[in-house]
């Protein structure tokens, strides 16, 4: 299985990867030995709080470990403090989603001179002392969108925008590495001009809207792609679209599949967007946290390359895209705990839903009683 990944390692790009990996946990400490902890970077991303957390306390829970979180605001600084705060509550193993990949090799650090292993979650971080990593493929996320682009234009050409989540955030750099291993053959014939492409401080939306802005002004509105690196994002670079009379003209990509997201799919407002079952990565990270708890050996499916060299195990979850024509079956297994079916498809005439919706949106209403 050959992955590329970024930080601009041309030695990482194309390494095979071993088929499996081992990890031992530490022991069980004396005390406090029924905890675990997942240190988040953010809950301004909804899916950490609908999906992620819960799955993980869930696992957690069955396997009889309570889970203590904190998260940062996207801040390094406050991350550093939730991690120590941590392990103050003496957890056997930690899951941390990074704010930044480098800042979280000192995370890691700090854990292991506490004995407490550490689980790496959606954001590598760059530690060989790392027990194991969870996460999607981010490049081939990235790489998905630009080829969905290019379905919906008919070919790769135009005026393209880049909207990328926080600088440092390895899923931010991750896709956006994705996006230019695509596009630089089209950006080299001078079929594709990249107008702006900037990291946006907390995955801002109103930051990417006034990007987007910008390069509408720049080109006369002459736009035909936003790859944008969330859905929050994508949201705001459809204001700006919607400012102009051209959502829906213009190719928006986007990650997470919300239900404002989901939304704009059905209007045609977004083309498509990627879901990972954030549940099931809650799921395994919580478990391998408690596994790790009880010191026991485990075999990762996968190993995933370190910058400079060395791997850490890897611990893979399939994404999917979510366009129109699966919207209804998406939102079929995940509403009522991470999207909602009223807010999605409510108001909507029936001759412009998708197939299956109207049946979903009156299901909906029967159980609230409406």
């Amino acid at each position: 299985m050959n992955r590329r990944r970024f930080f601009g390692i041309a030695a990482a790009a194309g390494l095979a990867v071993a088929a499996t990996s081992t990890i031992t946990g530490c022991a069980p400490k004396a005390t406090g030995g029924n905890k675990v902890a997942f240190a988040l970077a953010t809950y301004t991303v909804p899916r950490y709080i609908h999906l992620d957390l819960p799955s993980f306390s869930d696992a957690a829970a069955r396997a009889g470990f309570q889970t203590a979180s904190q998260q940062a605001d996207s801040k390094v600084d406050r991350q550093l403090n939730d991690v120590i705060n941590l392990l103050g509550q003496e957890p056997g193993a930690m899951a941390i989603a990074a704010v930044s990949g480098g800042a979280g090799v000192n995370l890691v650090e700090h854990c292991r001179q506490d004995g407490v292993p550490v689980v790496a979650y959606n954001n590598f971080i760059p530690s060989p002392d790392l027990a194991g990593f969870v996460s999607r493929d981010n490049v081939q996320v990235g790489r998905d969108h630009v080829l969905a682009a290019q379905e919906f234009l008919g070919g790769l050409r135009g005026n393209i925008v880049i909207c990328s989540g926080q600088a440092g955030d390895q899923v931010a750099e991750e896709m956006t590495s994705g996006y230019y291993e695509v596009l630089n053959p089209a950006i080299a014939r001078g079929d594709v001009t990249v107008i702006n492409q900037q990291f946006n401080k907390g995955w801002d939306p109103e930051l990417a809207r006034k990007q987007v802005e910008d390069a509408l002004t720049r080109t006369g509105n002459n736009l035909q792609a936003v790859l944008s690196n969330n859905d929050g994002m994508a949201g705001g670079a459809i204001n700006s679209l919607r400012s102009q009379q051209m959502a829906g003209q213009v190719f928006v990509s986007g990650l997470d599949a919300t239900s404002e997201a989901c939304r704009a799919i059905v209007l045609g407002e977004q083309a498509m967007s990627t879901f990972t079952p954030y549940d099931e990565m809650g799921r395994t990270a919580g478990d391998l946290c408690a596994r790790l708890a009880r010191g026991e050996t485990i075999q990762a499916p996968d190993s995933y390359p370190i910058p400079g060299g060395g791997t850490v195990p890897w611990f893979p979850t399939n994404s999917r895209a979510i366009t129109r024509d699966n919207l209804v079956d998406y939102v079929r297994d995940y509403s009522p705990q991470y999207v909602d079916v009223q807010q999605i498809f409510g108001g909507i005439p029936d001759n412009q839903l998708p197939a299956g919706a109207k049946e979903l949106l009156a299901a909906a209403q029967t159980s609230n009683g409406e």
